[in-house]
This record gives C-alpha cells, structure tokens and sequence, in this order.
C-alpha cells in the first residue's frame, strides 16, 4: 500500500471549541481544479509529449526513462533509469555538467495509440497532473490519463482549458477511495513502450 503523505499532527488546546465530524460522504478535491502551472504534468500532443521542468526536479540529474502504460486501468508511469536501459526514452536535454531540461519527445505512433485509447480528439491537446508515486521503494510518477485538462487554440495567443464533463457534478474523489485511487502494482497491466 502506497502512503507517501506526511502524518501532520495539529494540537487543539483544551478551551478552543471544537465539534466532532465524520469525513464520510466527503470528497477529496481535484488538484486539476486549481491553478498548477508549478505542478508536475505532462501535455500531450497528437505528435509528442513533454513534461514539465517540475517532473525533472523530482529526478535531479536522471536524464533518461521507461514509460509504462496501463491500457485497463489509464494511466501512465515514469521511471526513471540509465540510458543503456532497453526501451529508454531521452525526457531531458541536458545532463552531467549541463543542467537538465525538459524536451519535446516526438513520438507520433505513440500520441496516435494514447489518443485512440483515451477517444481524445486530435484538435486538442492534453495535460495531466502527476503525482509521486512508490512501488517496491522505487520513487516513479503516476499520471492518471482520465484526469486531463484540454486546451483549444482561440485565435492567435489566446487559449482555453476545458476539464472532463463528468467532473461537472462533482469535486473529487470520496475521501473512503481517495488513498487506493494512486496505490500501484507494475505487474498489474503495465507495459513498458517500445522506441517509436
């Protein structure tokens, strides 16, 4: 079971008022819902992918990664490895006495499978918001390909994001299911891509 939070301990004095809640029925709110251009993400594009210099600060240095993708239950992994690894993929420029920084990876039969899956429509373009994730003490990235934001080009600079119509009823996660939505098992439906 996956727990990367922090225990956070608050002291409430004893004349402070307090009332007695459950948290049942509550749900956990969408970080997609929130401003996050300092968050780490992933935009996909109908011919590449790119994350985001956050992802690469989480991996100082790592230069190189596997991308695992669960068909079933959509989502994306990151791992990072060495770049003699089988099936590796250059995510960063950079590296040894140069900083790193993120790069477009083109990869149009990769984008045209991710697109097919997801039944997103090519005119747009995707992000998605990662989260830390651990299996087996391996630090990995998790991104939830059904948590997306879309962007549509409007006219020459301006821009718009559009979240999933099913989030319109609802905030989030019930708090009951939230700690098992990012629990991973990579022998659980993953497969390492191959070099486009």
């Amino acid at each position: 079971m996956m727990n990367n939070e922090q225990e956070y301990i608050y002291e409430i004095s004893d004349d402070e008022e307090k009332e007695e809640v459950s948290l049942a029925g509550y749900q956990v709110t969408k970080a997609e819902l929130f401003a996050h251009s300092r968050e780490p993400s992933v935009t996909i594009w109908q011919n590449k992918i790119k994350f985001n210099m956050a992802c690469l600060k989480r991996f100082p240095k790592v230069t190189h990664v596997l991308i695992l993708i669960n068909q079933e239950q959509k989502r994306l992994i990151v791992k990072p490895c060495s770049p003699d690894t089988p099936d590796s993929l250059r995510w960063a420029t950079g590296g040894g006495e140069k900083e790193v920084k993120a790069r477009d990876m083109l990869c149009y039969i990769f984008s045209e499978k991710i697109y097919h899956l997801m039944e997103w429509s090519k005119e747009y373009r995707y992000k998605i918001l990662g989260k830390p994730a651990v299996c087996n003490d391996e630090a990995l990235y998790l991104f939830k390909l059904t948590d997306f934001e879309l962007f549509v080009a409007k006219g020459k600079y301006k821009r718009r994001s559009y979240l999933p119509e099913d989030w319109r009823d609802c905030f989030g996660t019930p708090i009951e299911e939230h700690e098992d939505v990012y629990n991973i098992d990579l022998a659980d439906g993953y497969i390492v891509t191959g070099k486009d």
